[in-house]
């Protein structure tokens, strides 16, 4: 795919270069997307080719779904319009005055970076959407070279392959201007590089895992939740034992930084100097506290609006219930109408199964480090959007953020099972993954 994207770098200068020459950038994108479309078959067909057709196929459903998206007298997707619309006119107001690239504007880095590119490759909103389609195509290359690293077995690959090609969200999310794709990319990048670090000690690749997840983290602050799985694995993992192990030296400073995120989480005010202090800060506005935040009953698919916290202790107690109604909502008792039914069955029964999966090969998972640390950065994640997220729309979207990361722990599972069953009562301890 790097080939790919150093196309789309050499068309944003082209825009750049010709923009006085260049009205409209239709046909320019129209020839950027047929020549990537060429050469990703080709690129398949060479690396990939027991996933082409899935791939391609699922690169075109995308295509076919930006085109649609585009189309002014149709059907609104799922998700497109209020939001994808407001990133779209946000980033064309800033492109036009790039001295707004400091202030605090509507969609935060999301819309300045779409706007950068409409600055210098011009206001082509196809173009844009398009990047979407890579980004996520991107991340799947990515989970299959995970997969590969982790001795995945191909048969496994394939049918996690065939989810990702073609779970309808994903589909979706990334074909219209939202910025999930960025940020689903960022995720299997990172756990790309740490899954690197874990099978062959590189330090720079155990950097590069905690830097992409920040920048994940500048476009939405809860996915920093990942990076606590991370920093438990670089801290208690033992490559020359291929376990964990806990002394009072390694508990220490996994202490010291899991209490430093949730003083960062509660008062986001701690590091307001910071770039990413905007994205933390968020899920307070509009609110007088962290607990009005937990009940918070904004939109007309809110869930628990009759939850009433008044301390600390009560907004602990009630947070795991929040958290399983952020995984599967919109639950069948609060389903209103045709669309909620659809988004349950086709979303919600997909992460209820995932947690069913967890839960029940939790002796595996505590038996596989890989899988501890995985399952660490996804609970935590899931914690940190369940307490600030009261709205079946809005978790549907959210929980999309760490999708892949979620794919990766379902395939090692199934991997590893699939292993002890060809060893039935001997647990695997001499190759963990």
């Amino acid at each position: 795919m790097l080939i790919i994207w150093l196309i789309a770098l050499i068309y944003v200068v082209m825009g750049y270069l010709f923009r006085l020459y260049i009205a409209d950038t239709t046909y320019l994108t129209v020839s950027f997307i047929v020549i990537t479309a060429l050469l990703l078959f080709f690129i398949l067909y060479l690396k990939y080719t027991k996933f082409l057709m899935i791939l391609y196929v699922g690169f075109l459903a995308r295509l076919g779904t930006v085109l649609y998206d585009l189309q002014p007298k149709v059907p609104k997707l799922p998700h497109s319009g209020i939001d994808s619309e407001s990133y779209y006119k946000t980033a064309q107001y800033i492109s036009e005055k790039m001295a707004l690239m400091n202030a605090e504007m509507y969609g935060g880095i999301y819309t300045k970076f779409l706007a950068v590119i409409f600055n210098m490759y011009g206001d082509d909103r196809l173009f844009a959407q398009f990047l979407n389609v890579l980004m996520t195509l991107s991340a799947i290359l990515l989970v299959i070279h995970i997969f590969r690293m982790l001795d995945v077995p191909p048969k496994i690959q394939v049918v996690m392959v065939g989810v990702m090609s073609f779970f309808p969200h994903s589909i979706i999310f990334s074909s219209i201007l939202v910025r999930e794709a960025v940020i689903t990319l960022m995720m299997a990048l990172s756990l790309y590089y740490f899954v690197r670090w874990y099978k062959g000690r590189e330090w720079t690749s155990a950097i590069l895992s905690v830097i992409i997840v920040l920048i994940g983290a500048s476009f939405h602050t809860a996915v920093i939740g990942v990076v606590v799985g991370y920093m438990f694995g670089f801290i208690f993992y033992q490559h020359n034992q291929n376990a964990f192990r806990f002394t009072l030296k390694s508990m220490i400073p996994f202490s010291l930084f899991a209490l430093a995120t949730t003083y960062v989480l509660i008062f986001p005010e701690s590091i307001e100097a910071l770039p990413i202090y905007d994205k933390i800060d968020q899920v307070q506005r509009g609110n007088d506290s962290l607990l009005d935040a937990f009940t918070d009953d904004i939109g007309g698919s809110a869930y628990l609006s009759g939850l009433v916290v008044n301390n600390i202790y009560q907004m602990v107690a009630f947070s795991p219930i929040k958290v399983l109604y952020f995984i599967g909502s919109p639950m069948p008792w609060t389903i209103r109408n045709p669309n909620d039914l659809i988004a349950f069955m086709l979303d919600g029964v997909f992460y209820l199964f995932v947690l069913a999966v967890f839960i029940k090969n939790f002796g595996l998972i505590r038996r596989r480090p890989i899988l501890g640390v995985i399952l660490l950065s996804i609970v935590v994640t899931w914690i940190i959007f369940g307490i600030g997220i009261s709205n079946a729309g809005t978790a549907l979207r959210h929980r999309f953020k760490i999708f892949y990361i979620i794919i990766v722990a379902v395939g090692v599972i199934w991997a590893n099972r699939e292993k002890e069953k060809k060893r039935p009562g001997i647990p695997m301890k001499e190759k963990q993954v």
